[in-house]
């Protein structure tokens, strides 16, 4: 009589792809140089009005308190950029980085697009992966944070599983990625002039109103 056997599963390995050094540098570079300017900057705006109304000290603890931001947003972007994780393998995908965490299985993915050379707004022009959903994006890697075989690993474990994919080498900008799928970019970030214009029409338009209201008020 044969002796049963057991039946040996097949674990797929998982796999995990984490921030290089030389990225984790120039994010936190990239964070780094827009507080060192803006803290001060800050801080030394309320310094006139304060001496003029005879508060000295209350200039200088916010001057210290602005200050202050600059090792605090250094430490926050340290841990945010040391717990970058891309986690997968078995057909699920979890992104640890800032903000909260996402995670999505095959089944929710419509189609993953790599992207050789893109610019969103002040950034420079690096390659990208997105993932879109039916109706939506899910995921978006960027080459300031992920390296091209990082993003390559994501993109063909997606295809090996069936999910189409489409790649973009040439230059491209972001409202003609959207022109091309909507779902690719929303439209703020694939408009950020006319988005701009808007916040600033918008913010002249409430300063107006404030206006007539305390001239109403007042006079």
């Amino acid at each position: 009589m044969a002796e049963p056997t057991a039946e040996h599963t097949t674990v797929p390995p998982v796999i995990e792809l984490a921030m290089g050094d030389a990225a984790k540098r120039q994010v936190l570079r990239s964070n780094m140089a827009l507080i060192s300017i803006l803290a001060p900057l800050v801080g030394l705006a309320q310094l006139p009005a304060a001496i003029t109304g005879g508060n000295l000290a209350l200039a200088v603890g916010f001057l210290v308190f602005a200050l202050s931001m600059i090792p605090l947003t250094y430490a926050i972007g340290r841990r945010m950029v040391d717990r970058a994780r891309i986690v997968l393998g078995d057909g699920t995908y979890t992104v640890h980085g800032w903000g909260r965490t996402k995670r999505f299985t095959v089944a929710d993915v419509d189609r993953v697009v790599t992207v050789d050379r893109m610019a969103f707004g002040m950034s420079g022009a690096t390659h990208h992966l997105i993932v879109l959903g039916p109706t939506k994006r899910l995921l978006l890697l960027v080459g300031q944070m992920w390296d091209r075989d990082q993003l390559s690993t994501v993109a063909l474990d997606l295809a090996r599983r069936g999910v189409p994919l489409t790649p973009w080498h040439q230059p491209v900008t972001p409202a003609r990625l959207r022109a091309f799928d909507r779902r690719l970019v929303p439209w703020p970030q694939a408009h950020p002039v006319a988005l701009g214009l808007l916040v600033g029409l918008g913010t002249l338009l409430v300063l107006v109103v404030l206006f007539v209201v305390l001239v109403t008020i007042f006079v």
